[in-house]
């Protein structure tokens, strides 16, 4: 869709499902989004139990973003070593074998809570648990999809593996609400126990046995994420992806972490509103993946990272004024949107911007900047409750995003493209504004006459 970093020809993201032509990504993805829905579904459970439990309770809300921390937390002390796990070993064999533990711990979740004994903190456990297994799964998952797909398709693959993820999140709310009205909690852990076989199957058939990958030498643990980490730090790009995705993750948390408070408390809804609004994020999802087609090829990434995430702290804060049901709802269905557009680009920049030897290391980085940022984020707004509203406590927290991606659309990094910097002329704050959201400079015909007009002063010049 953008400018790529390896001299590839551009992909049309406008048509992604050409990709299922390729019946292993097809199979994989049918597998994926089945699995996803489960573990929405399980989400939406586990907040919906803790709350429910704890209502009346006035540290609620602590409880409820404890859940989220416990959810991600694990992210923050594997990410690492999952990455150089998976620069290590059968990928296809890691994920088999992470599956089936996930499977299992979801079947004993659905025990617990057929037995009465899914209290918050034993479902906070579980979610611990689960947590471990997402870690060690989250950069190896990544990892395989360039094995599935042409390396020229990998935008439109990627872009395909979100609408999946976010069908899951519009699903598996819904789902969860109707099966917690008509069993209980326990019915929507039985459900993503079962769903974990769809996801077996499609990887026993789908993913290539291959080995792990060659490494020029043998090294330490050790040795190896400090490899990573230095590729990153040292690669401009993926520099400031990693600063910009942890501060969006840590600072967005809220939003999603206190919906089952808003739900019931500020909303006076029950657990049908709670899983509508979950749906409605995941219907913005989708929603954005479509508008992410409609961009120009021309507009790049850098520009459309910083911008989404800014209108989302925007969209945000409008929601934390809302307590209309409906509107609500339609705010979040925008916020969905411009989730998607703020972390696809973000990821499938990453992807091509790292190497086949690194991949594993590179993407563990990323999924420790984005999803460790969020537990973070889950617990320091969870601290704020016992201090203000959870509606201050999302202007507060939306507040100071909006600040630091106004900055980042202003101080862009070209490097996110493989660009080189531009020298910048004199220009006023209307125009600064204008080339940050519309990126003018980079339209053929307006790039090819700054580049005639920068080699025409380059001569001038003494």
């Amino acid at each position: 869709m953008f400018d790529n970093p390896k001299g590839l020809s551009r992909s049309a993201i406008g048509r992604p499902l050409q990709v299922f032509r390729h019946r292993p990504f097809l199979i994989f993805w049918i597998g994926a989004c089945i699995s996803n829905t489960g573990n929405w579904t399980e989400n939406a459970a586990q907040s919906w139990a803790v709350t429910t439990q704890t209502a009346g309770n006035p540290h609620q809300g602590l409880l409820v973003e404890m859940l989220q921390f416990a959810d991600f937390c694990p992210v923050l002390l594997l990410a690492l070593v999952a990455g150089v796990i998976s620069d290590r070993v059968n990928r296809k064999v890691w994920l088999i074998i992470l599956q089936s533990l996930a499977c299992v711990l979801g079947a004993g979740l659905a025990v617990a809570a057929f037995l009465g004994r899914a209290t918050p903190w034993v479902v906070i456990l579980f979610t611990f648990l689960e947590g471990i297994v997402w870690a060690l799964n989250g950069p190896v998952f990544l990892a395989v999809v360039p094995s599935l797909v042409p390396r020229a398709e990998l935008d439109r693959a990627l872009a395909l593996n979100s609408v999946q993820f976010n069908i899951a999140r519009l699903c598996g709310p819904m789902l969860a609400a109707a099966l917690i009205g008509t069993i209980g909690v326990a019915g929507a852990f039985t459900f993503n126990a079962c769903t974990f076989l769809p996801l077996l199957i499609a990887l026993l058939a789908a993913i290539p046995t291959t080995p792990a990958p060659s490494r020029p030498k043998k090294t330490s643990f050790y040795e190896d994420i400090r490899e990573g980490l230095k590729f990153v730090w040292t690669t401009p790009g993926t520099r400031r992806l990693t600063i910009m995705g942890v501060l969006f993750m840590f600072l967005a948390a809220p939003l999603q972490g206190l919906l089952p408070v808003f739900a019931q408390s500020v909303l006076k809804g029950g657990p049908t509103l709670f899983g509508l609004m979950l749906s409605a994020i995941g219907l913005g999802s989708i929603l954005g993946t479509f508008l992410l087609s409609c961009i120009p090829s021309y507009y790049p990434r850098h520009h459309l990272i910083p911008l989404a995430m800014c209108a989302f702290a925007a969209i945000g804060l409008l929601f934390s004024l809302s307590t209309a049901p409906t509107l609500s709802l339609i705010i979040l269905v925008a916020s969905g949107a411009c989730w998607l557009l703020s972390l696809n680009p973000s990821n499938t920049a990453n992807q091509l911007l790292a190497t086949d030897a690194n991949r594993g290391r590179v993407l563990s980085i990323m999924l420790l900047a984005q999803q460790g940022g969020m537990p973070l984020g889950h617990l320091f707004a969870g601290f704020l409750t016992r201090y203000m509203s959870p509606p201050w406590v999302l202007r507060l927290m939306l507040g100071a995003l909006m600040v630091v991606t106004v900055v980042f659309l202003f101080v862009r990094e070209p490097a996110i493209d493989n660009l080189p910097r531009r020298k910048s002329g004199k220009s006023s704050l209307w125009e600064t504004f204008w080339e940050a959201v519309t990126a003018h400079s980079h339209h053929p015909a307006n790039a090819a006459e700054i580049a005639v007009s920068s080699e025409k002063g380059d001569r001038e010049r003494p």
